[in-house]
């Protein structure tokens, strides 16, 4: 990484840092059976992570629950294959500010949306999914676990099969038996 890019990016978590210490959220746990909408975060630099992300949220909708999907993409433009899945809205490089902190209309509206439950899929350090994560006023947060992020409620540890495939495998079963 360059130089400027380490710098950027620890000005980016410096403001978020500074941000955590007013954000208040309402935490409750949900499972399938008491949520009524989830957002869906990931990378979609790599197309198997949006395929991933679309048989996931195939999963939710069939159990009549509403999706919010929100990819990221490393390049300056989104390109025409994302664009055939509804439900989902991306972002890139250059809709990030000097700090690397999303800042576009789709990823505010996504931070401020009331979710029962943030399924974040992504693997990577990636700090704009990580601000979108901590800044989301989700109600239960959920993802792969690691000692860089802090933000979730439940986190699942991949490490034996680090693919997101497997961790939609591990959501599935866990919010399907675990009970309130």
């Amino acid at each position: 990484m360059k130089l400027k890019d380490q710098i950027k990016n620890k000005i980016g978590k410096l403001k978020l840092k500074s941000d955590l210490k007013t954000f208040k959220r309402v935490k409750i746990f949900h499972n399938f059976n008491t949520a009524k909408t989830v957002g869906i975060i990931f990378d979609g630099t790599n197309h198997s992570n949006y395929d991933a992300a679309r048989t996931f949220a195939k999963f939710i909708t069939e159990r009549k629950i509403r999706i919010f999907g929100l990819g990221f993409v490393e390049s300056k433009e989104v390109s025409n294959f994302y664009s055939y899945y509804t439900g989902f809205n991306f972002f890139t490089i250059k809709d990030s500010n000097w700090q690397g902190i999303p800042s576009t209309h789709n990823v505010s509206d996504f931070i401020n949306e009331k979710i029962d439950i943030l399924v974040d899929l992504h693997l990577t350090e990636n700090f704009q999914l990580d601000y979108i994560c901590a800044m989301s006023k989700a109600e239960f947060k959920i993802g792969s676990y690691t000692t860089a992020n802090k933000y979730y409620d439940f986190m699942i540890d991949i490490s034996s099969n680090p693919n997101p495939d497997f961790l939609c495998e591990q959501i599935k079963h866990y919010l399907s038996i675990i009970n309130n």
